[in-house]
């Protein structure tokens, strides 16, 4: 299992969008290898550095850069202005190649970023890690999920 940092910012990388869209999505300006290492049905644990570990889920599709990045929705596709955080990349035009999105099937979700689980942190540089099988065991267990 994987750990991924969502460290959220208010604007594109919000906890609502990410719980409600199935996605996350992690900056590659020097990780790039490790977010293109997750691929279909590989799980993961998310953590926020200030709240804890939020939810574990299965990825879907691998990563891809936000700008080749396509939604859909009841068998529709979403008209990708429509995004939430598409405004970001009109303010910043490397966005669309630095963002990387996964798209993901969560297995269990806290309701809120402040109701994090707090059973150890994630001490890693790099957003996208693997976990050690103690912490993965203690991510599992707060989550009720038997993996």
């Amino acid at each position: 299992m994987y750990a991924i940092n969502g460290k959220f910012n208010r604007t594109f990388r919000d906890f609502g969008i990410y719980r409600r869209l199935g996605i996350v999505s992690v900056t590659t300006t020097r990780f790039r290898e490790s977010v293109m290492g997750l691929g279909p049905g590989d799980l993961f644990a998310l953590y926020s550095t200030r709240q804890g570990w939020l939810g574990v889920g299965r990825v879907v599709d691998p990563a891809v850069p936000f700008q080749d990045f396509r939604m859909h929705q009841g068998g529709r596709l979403i008209d990708q202005d429509a995004y939430p955080f598409k405004e970001i990349q009109r303010i910043n035009p490397h966005f669309g190649k630095e963002e990387y999105v996964l798209r993901v099937e969560w297995l269990a979700i806290v309701d809120t970023v402040e109701a994090g689980k707090q059973i150890g942190g994630f001490d890693s540089d790099d957003p996208v890690a693997l976990l050690d099988g103690k912490t993965e065991a203690e991510v599992l267990r707060a989550f009720d999920l038997s993996i």
